[in-house]
This record gives C-alpha cells, structure tokens and sequence, in this order.
C-alpha cells in the first residue's frame, strides 16, 4: 500500500491540528469509524461527528487546557503511546485539573482509528502490545 504514512507522523499532524484550533482540516487523517474513549468521563465517541462532538465539549467544559506531549513509544507499526500532562482552568480561571495524561491510538491505512486514554503511562503501554525494541 504504498503513501502509507507512518503512526507517529499521522499523530503528529494530528496533534498540530488539534493545537492550532484546525482539526477539521485533518479529518481526513481519521477513519470515519475512529473510536474515542476517554477515561476520565468515561465517554466513549465514535466516527468524524463523534470526534468533532468530543471536542467541542472539552473545549467548553474548560476556560483554557494545556495538553503537553512528551514521549511518544511506537509498540508497533499501527500503535502508538502517547505520555504527556493536561492542566485546565475552570471558566473563573481556577486551576481544577492536573494530571498525567496517557493515551493509545491505533491507525490503519495512514489514519487514525482509534484513542483510548489511560490514567497512566503504566496502565496505557500494558493495554497494547509491546514496545518496539531499539536492538531489534
């Protein structure tokens, strides 16, 4: 399947999107099946309407958020971790969220399928498979 783009580059123009306010200009970098499951409010959203819904309600429920990534782990050709931080602001400007943030996100075909978020970098890289190795 040649033009296949990797993991981790359809993560990373996701995530410039998503960060510039942009991310109907990258639907097309998401299966219109993708699945998005969140831990922390337990909800579960489906397809490019589900996507978009998710993060319309994200963007109300907090005044500001800033979602750090820091590591990104290739398990395999089609998963990838992502470890980082979520700090957000209620609409008084209180600080009412701190966290580590970690998600898997699936991809097939150069697009992304789905992203379950974990409460943490422990319980996210035993949910997939295991970690690429450097000496191969």
């Amino acid at each position: 399947m040649g033009g296949s783009r990797s993991s981790r580059a359809v993560f990373t123009r996701l995530w410039e999107a998503y960060g510039q306010g942009r991310l109907d200009e990258a639907l097309h970098l998401i299966d219109p099946d993708c699945e998005l499951r969140v831990s922390v409010t337990e909800r579960t959203y489906r397809g490019h309407d589900g996507v978009r819904a998710g993060m319309v309600e994200f963007r109300r429920a907090w005044k500001s958020a800033t979602l750090t990534s820091d590591e990104v782990i290739e398990l395999d050709a089609r998963t990838i971790v992502v470890i980082g931080h979520v700090t957000a602001f209620d609409h008084s400007g209180r600080r009412v969220y701190d966290a580590p943030l970690a998600w898997m996100a699936r991809f097939s075909d150069g697009r992304l399928l789905a992203v379950t978020s974990y409460p943490s970098r422990d319980e996210a890289l035993a949910a997939g498979p295991e970690p690429r190795s450097e000496d191969g």
